[in-house]
């Protein structure tokens, strides 16, 4: 061999093994999903409200302007969560497709698990009904009382459709977008993040605290942390991101039509309050999730072909 030849380089090895910018620098699960989780957070809180602001050209009367709002929001998590969250998935894995799985469920599993949605729906409705007959200090309530009703007018703006086009837009900005770019993030991203140091029950469990937490709703965040925990099982036990975009479009937007057919009214949720007594409304508790341990047990017995590895020949 001559010199020259000494001093080629060799070409690098065809089954080279490429590793993630995580994995090279060896940065723990927990800290990754700190940085993500503070990231976004941030740039969303501060990206939308300069959004709303830039949308409405004022940061005053944004309840009068429920157009700000909406576009606002659709940017806001296009530009300060979904890219965001590509880009960590990036530093995550080299392949996304090893993050944001689409593994396509079946009839059977998607029917069982879109009902256990329905009934889980109907036992945070029963919750509700009793948390909002818990005894609350006066002091306390004069404080949270305007809190709470602000939050509420402030969705019911969004919300609110009063025409079949407005209605599509408005089902396009609650329910489709936040379906997929928040699951993307939580379940698709921060649970696979867990996955790296916890059991798949414990890492969906924990991302759907974060979920909840994660919407800065205090009054519903029982329901909230309960939905996210819900849409994190859904996760783990399809191996896909389909069936909890599907679930999390599903509850919005029946939150949705649910508005604008009028079936929030105040005075018909307030008499329905004062006919259902506080016995009554456990023992609905009661049975409603009992009816959802049955109907989920199904759905998990309906998964557990998806975990099993494939057979050896």
């Amino acid at each position: 061999m001559t010199e020259e030849q000494k001093n080629i380089p060799e070409p690098p090895h065809a089954g080279a093994v490429r590793i993630s910018f995580v994995d090279r620098y060896q940065i723990h699960p927990f800290l990754f999903a700190l940085i993500v989780l503070l990231s976004v957070f941030i740039l969303y809180q501060a990206g939308g409200g300069v959004l709303t602001i830039l949308f409405s050209g004022s940061s005053m009367f944004l309840l009068n302007n429920p157009g700000a709002l909406r576009w606002a929001a659709v940017v806001g998590q296009i530009l300060f969560i979904l890219i965001p969250t590509l880009g960590f998935a990036k530093l995550l894995s080299i392949s996304l497709k090893d993050i944001f799985v689409f593994r396509l469920p079946s009839a059977k599993e998607s029917t069982l698990g879109l009902l256990s949605l329905l009934t889980l729906q109907r036992v945070f409705e029963v919750y509700q009904s009793l948390q909002d007959q818990v005894p609350v200090p006066s002091v306390v309530r004069e404080f949270v009382e305007p809190l709470k009703k602000l939050l509420e007018e402030t969705i019911k703006a969004v919300v609110h459709a009063n025409s079949i086009p407005e209605l599509i837009f408005v089902l396009f900005v609650v329910a489709v977008v936040p379906a997929v770019i928040e699951e993307c993030l939580f379940r698709g991203l921060i649970q696979r993040i867990l996955d790296r140091l916890l059991s798949p029950i414990v890492s969906a469990v924990l991302a759907g605290t974060i979920f909840g937490l994660f919407h800065l709703n205090p009054f519903d965040i029982v329901t909230l942390v309960g939905l996210g925990i819900f849409l994190g099982l859904l996760r783990y036990r399809s191996q896909s991101l389909l069936l909890p975009i599907l679930a999390h479009f599903l509850n919005n937007a029946m939150a949705v039509f649910a508005v604008y057919v009028g079936m929030d009214n105040d005075n018909l949720i307030a008499a329905a309050h004062i006919q259902q007594s506080f016995p009554v409304l456990m023992f609905q508790l009661v049975i409603f999730g009992a009816l959802f341990a049955l109907v989920f047990m199904a759905y998990l017995r309906s998964t557990q072909h998806v975990l099993q590895p494939p057979r050896s020949n």
